[in-house]
């Protein structure tokens, strides 16, 4: 009993010793490893319209009342299996992801979804590279072409970005500020040739707890995006706040939990609306 004591002793006070020392942390799928995870997004939102009293009229005839409330709800399941590595120094990574529920509604009355939205699988068949960096290979049992290949690896290149983490070790009270700007060609007929979409979005993470192998972060997420097209103008911004539980061993979330306030604002010569929306995210991970 004495030599367990020590022994847990011992564990909690080198756990502390590295918490005030640092961790590097860094974002990399392993070898030999499954990945499963649950996605579920929430939005309710409230939006009030002016402008030409015809058109909005002939909205209230089509049940389309004010102020338009609109409930959202999506459910996504995933899953990444990653295998040994080869000769080549890359290993295989099998994806699946698939939506299992998606419900809208708008003052009450609940939209119609096809029903092949929630049955189709997403799967994408990539390698990983020493460096982590992804090369995708096929989706939807497809051999990717150019095109395909081109548009997934934008995708998961988006997705990696997600979190880059300073190259520094963190300790707790530390923080730091991931920027993602990025701008979206947007063709429309009839545009004016300038119709990028402008989105500048970014998160401060701060480390509060190192304990029992985890990292435990609060998160300050901002959010804006504007673009034009022909005489209509959008814009959205929206800031929140969260949680991330990072597994030190796996190099890899456990759970992100985050909650934001947007405000949208859409103008154009015959109608206006202005809108805010509540919404809710929540990821959550399990490794083995």
């Amino acid at each position: 009993m004495k030599k367990i004591f020590l022994y847990a002793i011992l564990c909690l006070s080198f756990t502390q010793l590295k918490a005030q020392q640092g961790v590097v942390f860094k974002i990399k799928y392993l070898p030999n490893h499954n990945y499963t995870m649950a996605i579920n997004i929430g939005m309710k939102l409230d939006a009030t319209m002016s402008g030409d009293t015809s058109l909005i009229n002939k909205l209230k005839t089509q049940g389309i009342t004010q102020p338009v409330a609109v409930d959202l709800k999506m459910a996504m399941n995933g899953n990444m299996k990653s295998g040994s590595v080869g000769a080549d120094n890359t290993f295989p990574l099998n994806m699946d992801f698939k939506i299992a529920d998606l419900s809208v509604s708008a003052n009450g009355k609940q939209a119609p979804i096809p029903p092949s939205i929630s049955e189709k699988d997403i799967k994408v068949v990539a390698h990983v590279s020493q460096d982590g960096k992804f090369t995708i290979d096929s989706a939807a049992g497809k051999k990717a072409n150019d095109t395909t290949q081109k548009k997934m690896q934008k995708m998961m290149d988006l997705v990696q970005k997600q979190i880059q983490f300073p190259e520094k070790p963190l300790k707790p009270g530390d923080s730091f500020t991931q920027s993602m700007p990025m701008n979206m060609p947007m063709n429309m007929p009839g545009g004016s040739g300038n119709n990028d979409i402008k989105i500048d979005a970014g998160v401060t993470y701060k480390l509060i707890s190192i304990s029992d192998g985890k990292a435990y972060f609060d998160m300050v997420p901002n959010f804006s995006m504007n673009f034009k097209i022909k005489n209509t103008s959008v814009s959205v911004t929206g800031t929140g706040t969260g949680k991330m539980v990072y597994s030190i061993k796996d190099n890899y979330p456990l759970s992100k939990d985050a909650n934001f306030t947007m405000k949208i604002k859409v103008t154009s010569e015959k109608l206006n609306v202005d809108a805010t929306a509540a919404i809710t995210t929540s990821y959550t991970s399990t490794i083995n």
